[in-house]
């Protein structure tokens, strides 16, 4: 039987001086390997927090989180897999523990790097992947609605809600916004830091994005709205741009639309699919804010048929973003090019075909659109782009 050594010592990380620990940080080039190195203890999490938020734009690419289940549990994990070259030909998974596992189950959103999680319970939290900061918010069902009576009784906890967004991260401010698009009840609700409750807006949306200082959001019709919500007593829906180009609609078509900011302009953008099936085409269009009043046959002059060095971002549960891809070069896309994950129907679709994926890059110059990251986890978890830096 092996002896233990008495005389071996068990060293105290945590003890090492903070300008050594800085200088080790800043040595490391790989995402994964830095929040390895923030799993140590709170003062290495600190470094690695400090180093992330600073560091060059090759650990800032986007990272996709994805819920495994947990067969021993029977509870969802959230595992994020990191989208560099590095670890592409991989398939690797780099676990990252958030908070303490609740004894409540979760269903997760993401924006601006920030993770929202809505429990079982009704309870909803911002959480912060990195340096586990958690934010309480009210519960999902306090909502103070001036248009109708709402009541999630009987609503499914996973089911209330498809999208929340922020307008900043609460990393760098308190002068935040969280909005959510309610997805079984219809409208969307936003809240402030200092407010009991969320304030309710009555008109159904398919999107929204923030944009220089306001909230804009899309209905199923195609018309782009902006959101007045200065007066939360009062707030307000006013159409600025009508009717974005879809195609006729029919039984067999499955058109979503999705808001997002790339090089300084407002984007939206038109996925198209059968019903069932997956997606095959995207069009993307200038939201023309200035000289407002276009009507929809004035679009074509406004498609965007090529992004430059940019890359989109799209996802069923996480707000759509943009990243340039030109000083990056540690990320696998090379721009012109729109990233989306598998929502429920896509993944039927897709296991009743050859191909696997977790989600798929549409290529803008010759609309071909490749499979990524064959691993398919759960149907009904959806996966979430979560917006670097996080």
């Amino acid at each position: 039987m092996a002896q233990t050594n008495p005389s071996r010592k068990v060293h105290d990380w945590s003890s090492l001086h903070q300008d050594i620990v800085d200088s080790i940080a800043k040595r490391i080039v790989s995402r994964a390997d830095l929040i390895a190195f923030a799993a140590v203890c709170k003062a290495w999490r600190s470094a690695a927090i400090k180093e992330y938020f600073t560091s060059r734009s090759t650990l800032k690419s986007p990272v996709l989180m994805i819920q495994a289940k947990n067969k021993e549990k029977g509870t969802l994990t959230p595992e994020f897999y990191n989208s560099s070259k590095s670890t592409w030909s991989k398939g690797t998974f780099h676990k990252l523990g958030l908070l303490a596992p609740k004894k409540t189950k979760q269903s997760f959103y993401s924006s601006l790097g920030w993770l929202v999680a809505v429990s079982e319970d009704l309870k909803v939290d911002l959480l912060h992947p990195l340096s586990h900061a958690q934010i309480e918010l009210p519960d999902i069902n306090k909502v103070r609605n001036h248009h109708q009576q709402q009541s999630f009784s009987g609503v499914p906890y996973e089911f209330i809600a498809s999208k929340f967004v922020l307008s900043s991260s609460p990393s760098w401010t308190c002068g935040y916004i969280v909005t959510v698009i309610y997805r079984i009840l219809g409208g969307w609700g936003f809240w402030r830091p200092g407010e009991d409750e969320w304030t309710s807006v009555g008109r159904n949306i398919m999107d929204l994005a923030y944009y220089k200082g306001q909230f804009y959001a899309v209905d199923f019709d195609g018309n782009i709205m902006v959101c007045e919500i200065a007066e939360p007593e009062q707030p307000k829906m006013r159409i600025v741009v009508p009717k974005v180009p879809m195609e006729p609609m029919c039984a067999s078509v499955d058109q979503s639309l999705y808001l997002v900011e790339s090089q300084g302009a407002l984007l939206v953008v038109l996925r198209l699919r059968q019903w069932f099936s997956s997606t095959t085409e995207f069009r993307v269009f200038s939201v023309p804010l200035e000289g407002c009043g276009k009507c929809w046959c004035h679009w074509s002059d406004l498609q965007v048929k090529n992004l430059g060095d940019s890359t989109l971002f799209l996802g069923r549960h996480n707000s759509s973003f943009s990243i340039e891809c030109k000083n990056n070069k540690n990320f696998v896309c090379l721009g012109n090019s729109i990233c989306f994950t598998v929502d429920f129907c896509e993944c039927l679709a897709l296991t009743n075909g050859d191909m696997d994926a977790s989600y798929f890059v549409f290529n803008m110059t010759d609309g071909k659109l490749k499979p990524c990251l064959g691993k398919r986890l759960n149907l009904r978890a959806p996966y979430l782009w979560i917006q670097a830096p996080f």
